[in-house]
């Protein structure tokens, strides 16, 4: 059984931790609805959904795998105890898992834009 996962820090093309996906089949670039928050912890990034109309919300922009469960669990495994994997709906119409990050650390940057890296 495959599903789809969608990557938006380290582990995007070209990326630090891209070594995990390389088996996994490239589906698109997408992006998901301008509801959530990048914030920028140094060498990777963290999604969050606040409610709160002052934090500026984004685009999250980046990249959906097709993969298998043993990739899954890795993944989990991978994202330890700081991410949650959820389902979600991004623009390219598919539904593919996301992780969140579980808690807002003290020190982070917010990335606007919703594009981390390059």
């Amino acid at each position: 059984m495959t599903m789809h996962v969608f990557v938006y820090g380290s582990l995007k093309l070209h990326c630090s931790n891209h070594e995990i996906l390389k088996n996994a089949k490239f589906i698109c670039a997408s992006h998901t609805a301008e509801m959530y928050t990048m914030l920028d912890l140094g060498k990777f990034p963290g999604v969050v959904k606040i409610d709160d109309d002052s934090i500026p919300k984004s685009k999250i922009n980046g990249e959906v795998y097709e993969i298998d469960y043993d990739v899954l669990k890795y993944l989990d495994e991978f994202e330890g105890i700081w991410f949650t994997r959820e389902m979600v709906s991004i623009e390219c119409g598919i539904s593919v898992w996301m992780y969140f990050l579980n808690a807002i650390p003290d020190e982070y940057e917010i990335i606007e834009s919703g594009i981390w890296g390059f």
